[in-house]
């Protein structure tokens, strides 16, 4: 799917100011893949993407539907693009309009849901009478073409930094762009490991969907993706996306990074608003304390390097700084720099 590339409208389904709908975010932040052109969402349209989304690489139209959206572009573009993730990786029953319009209209569809949508009877007749494709990014790789854990990355003199966070949806992929952009303006060559849809869905060149992959070769396949990213691009640091995080109970992960990826440090990215876990309020299974995490991830024998705050508050990042010790900042609002500088002081 590397050759997956050309024009698109992306879909965030009247969420476009949920955390859930981060593949549109991140769409509309960097997207070497895609040349976005529009939205489509039925709660924002007929206003542009900036009014929001923070940090837009480029500020685009939002339509009420595709059909507003064809009238009013100068072309049909190559693909849709599903924006949202939705809870438990399947697409509700409500928003299988926008796949049938698109096949209808002759559009490739492209998903990053667990569930797949190419498998659909309807949408796969429907695309066979256009002679559309749905890609399914998400599809699982055959045990043939999956890598086993060699070791040969205990080898590796690059750099390598996880980004993750104490629960899912906080900015991890979003702290790996900031901190990219800063190393590479500041002459560190700096390539980032994705290891979700929305990671290959901007067109990082290295990488792999994590949770697409089988248990058993998932440090395998992190490892792979790490050795070829040295090998082809020779980076003088890397920034490995996490996923979920270490004590999420639905999906705990992000050992894999520390261990496998046998990374030299982490910045950790931490959603002050939350109490609980995302999605399980109910449950009140509650989040671990910012302190409780850096002790968790100091026992792995790893090095905070710096803490992003996820928060639409007004947090005393001096009082964090001054009781870890470590740089603090709200990457969203202020420069991520100093954490930049962290880690070049730690690792050059």
């Amino acid at each position: 799917m590397d050759d997956l590339k050309g024009t698109a409208l992306v879909y965030s389904g009247g969420l476009l100011d949920d955390l859930h709908a981060k593949t549109a975010h991140g769409l509309l932040r960097v997207s070497e893949r895609f040349d976005v052109l529009g939205l489509i969402d039925q709660r924002y349209f007929n206003q542009t993407s900036a009014d929001i989304v923070s940090h837009c690489h480029k500020n685009v139209p939002i339509f009420e539907d595709l059909n507003q959206a064809l009238k009013a572009m100068d072309k049909k573009p190559d693909f849709m693009v599903i924006g949202v993730a939705f809870g438990g990786g399947k697409l509700p029953n409500n928003h299988r309009k926008i796949i049938e319009e698109s096949l209808e209209n002759k559009i490739d569809v492209v998903s990053g849901l667990h569930e797949l949508l190419s498998e659909d009877l309807e949408f796969k007749t429907k695309a066979s009478e256009t002679g559309t494709t749905i890609h399914d990014i998400r599809k699982p790789k055959t045990i043939e073409e999956l890598s086993f854990w060699t070791g040969d990355i205990l080898k590796l003199k690059t750099p390598r930094i996880a980004v993750l966070g104490t629960d899912c949806a906080t900015g991890k992929r979003t702290v790996c762009q900031f901190l990219s952009q800063d190393l590479n303006a500041d002459n560190i060559k700096t390539e980032i490991i994705y290891t979700g849809q929305t990671g290959f869905l901007q067109g990082f060149r290295h990488g792999f969907i994590l949770d697409a992959t089988l248990n058993d070769f998932v440090s395998g396949e992190l490892e792979k993706a790490i050795l070829e990213c040295a090998k082809n691009t020779n980076p003088d640091l890397m920034l490995i996306e996490g996923q979920s995080s270490l004590r999420n109970p639905s999906g705990p992960c992000g050992s894999e990074l520390l261990l496998s990826a046998d990374v030299d440090g982490v910045v950790l990215v931490h959603p002050f608003d939350r109490e609980y876990f995302d999605n399980f309020e109910d449950l009140q299974c509650e989040l671990p304390t910012l302190e409780d995490e850096i002790n968790l991830i100091k026992s792995y024998g790893k090095t905070i390097l710096g803490v992003c705050i996820n928060s639409k508050q007004n947090i005393d990042a001096n009082q964090i700084k001054e009781q870890f010790k470590i740089p603090v900042v709200n990457p969203m609002n202020e420069s991520i720099s100093t954490i930049s500088e962290s880690i070049k002081a730690n690792l050059f």
